[in-house]
């Protein structure tokens, strides 16, 4: 895929991450909607325009570049290997996770309790591990998608799953930002299969929107998480009671 189509193809999903219709955007940059969609289909687009566009999203266009960079396809599921020495070694799972979620190396050193010299050591262990690549001034390109899938059984969940899972839960969900719904009844096959469509696309939605915002200053995101659960189910009670 060449560079171009590639940073385009970022660019449509940052607007449709955000809600953005090309009307709004033509509003915005005082064009007509068929102009819009004519230099999205002939990506005909000028530096000036991609600036124009990318700030409407509160993106720099460097910030929109490395979203482009960043979307090449990587395995997102770990090598046993990896797995284990990620376990092995808290802080370098933190570290990892940290340049996971776009941080720089030089501003997790600055708010978290790792030093320059273990930096260093982390940005070349995951080098060997294939995990990252390392370049020059310690500037890193990610060999992996961002949204890991942990093996089920192996040793990332088997340390600390269940500690996630306690944690995540051990709060009251009464604040406007949060949510806790539960409810349970019968739906058809058909049912059920538009309600996973729907949850896949949420999870789809809020992982492109986790990327985007990446690009934004530290202060203007907060670390959120996202829990969805759904299944076949009877509670245990009513099953006691059945003939």
């Amino acid at each position: 895929m060449s560079q171009t189509i590639q940073l385009v193809n970022t660019l449509k999903k940052c607007l449709k991450a955000k809600g953005m219709t090309y009307q709004q955007v033509a509003r915005a940059l005082g064009l007509s909607e068929a102009s819009v969609k004519r230099l999205f289909s002939e990506q005909s687009f000028s530096l000036k325009r991609l600036e124009e566009i990318s700030n409407l999203l509160d993106l720099s266009f460097y910030d929109l570049a490395k979203l482009s960079t960043n979307s090449e396809s990587g395995p997102n599921v770990l090598t046993l290997e990896q797995e284990i020495i990620l376990s092995e070694n808290p802080k370098l799972l933190i570290f990892s996770y940290l340049l996971l979620t776009g941080r720089e190396p030089d501003s997790i050193v600055r708010d978290y309790k790792i030093s320059e010299t273990e930096s260093l050591q982390f940005l070349l262990e995951l080098d060997r591990l294939k995990l990252v690549e390392l370049h020059s001034d310690n500037r890193v390109r990610l060999l992996t998608q961002k949204n890991i899938s942990w093996r089920k059984d192996g040793p990332i969940a088997k340390t600390y799953e269940s500690r996630v899972r306690q944690e995540f839960m051990n709060a009251a969900f009464d604040q406007v930002d949060e949510r806790l719904a539960f409810d349970t009844g019968k739906l058809s096959d058909g049912s059920r299969s538009v309600m996973l469509k729907k949850i896949d696309r949420l999870l789809k939605e809020y992982y492109e929107l986790t990327e985007i915002d990446k690009a934004l200053p530290q202060e203007k995101s907060h670390n959120t998480g996202i829990l969805i659960a759904f299944r076949p189910w009877v509670f245990s009670l009513i099953d006691e009671y059945k003939r």
